[in-house]
């Protein structure tokens, strides 16, 4: 009967919340859209009309932890806002807190929760790291693309245009996107500069650096671009051969981190009760705590040394 009642009210805890997220979506969407217009048209900034105060006062309510968030949310591509993702935290925060209290008792919920909690974030991470993947893929092929479109005679803009066009996601989706910022009136390093931010790669701010610098100093962009292309063409081809060298590293750190919560599982399905003796012991928070500490040094040294700089 305790089961049932805890179950209950988690899930009407859940239902409350995706009902305030869902009913506060229309009124969010809006606001999303007048603020974006609201910060990029006439390429007028609004941040000189607000106080001092107001700023600060904005700053603080924003939070670190938020801003961070978002950027990550952003980053990886998901069509949903920071505020999503926090309440999909919370409800793995939530759901993890009520399975330590009834399996494992009161003093494993916030281990229980932790864990929960940050399986939206470690989906969120390893999103980013397949879009950013992709996109240094597809990168060199859009260099060309507008190398081409400058050569034939178009603007910079143009060629940026073209390859939000042209280019599959999520390439052309983030040149499509600088070239409705600079549509509407933002000044186009300064929409660079946000795909910098939304692309946090080596090739991107190369890029970038080498559009400003042309921006003022003069030269010829499309050769410059041209070589910009071939060198991070050649630095792709080296990269995926030194991951194809670490692999086997790489899977020793998967397997090296993996394996006892596989046994543990195994263990526990084959013979119900195993780890009761040591779940029962007033030592168990301490070994298993320096357990999985130990483990997850000896993953991150691993992948360390398996993870290769080009």
């Amino acid at each position: 009967m305790p089961l049932l009642a805890a179950a209950l009210v988690f899930a009407a805890v859940v239902v409350l919340v995706i009902g305030l997220w869902w009913a506060r979506l229309p009124a969010r969407h809006v606001s999303d859209r007048l603020r974006k217009v609201g910060q990029t048209v006439s390429g007028i900034d609004t941040d000189l009309f607000t106080s001092p105060a107001d700023a600060l006062a904005a700053l603080r309510a924003q939070g670190r932890l938020r801003h961070t968030l978002g950027r990550l949310v952003e980053q990886a591509g998901y069509a949903g806002r920071e505020t999503d993702a926090l309440v999909l935290v919370a409800v793995f925060v939530a759901g993890g807190a009520l399975v330590g209290w009834l399996r494992l008792g009161a003093l494993w919920m916030p281990v229980t929760a932790l864990a929960l909690g940050g399986v939206p974030i470690v989906f969120l991470l390893y999103k980013r790291s397949q879009r950013f993947q992709k996109f240094q893929q597809q990168f060199p092929d859009a260099l060309d693309m507008m190398t081409r479109a400058i050569r034939a005679g178009n603007a910079l803009s143009m060629a940026i245009q073209l390859v939000g066009d042209e280019m599959p996601s999520p390439t052309g989706t983030e040149f499509k996107r600088v070239a409705e910022e600079s549509r509407l009136g933002m000044d186009p390093g300064e929409a660079l500069m946000r795909l910098q931010t939304r692309v946090a790669t080596e090739d991107v701010a190369f890029f970038c650096a080498a559009v400003q610098i042309q921006r003022g100093a003069g030269g010829n962009l499309a050769e410059i671009l041209d070589r910009l292309s071939e060198v991070i063409r050649e630095r792709f081809k080296l990269l995926s051969h030194a991951r194809v060298l670490s692999a086997q590293h790489r899977m020793t750190a998967v397997c090296v981190g993996l394996s006892p919560l596989a046994f543990a599982l195994f263990f526990e399905v084959m013979r119900p009760g195993y780890f009761e003796p040591l779940l029962s012991s007033p030592l168990a928070p301490l070994l298993l705590g320096a357990g999985l500490g130990l483990e997850a040094i000896g993953f991150f040294v691993i992948w360390r040394i398996a993870t290769i700089k080009v």
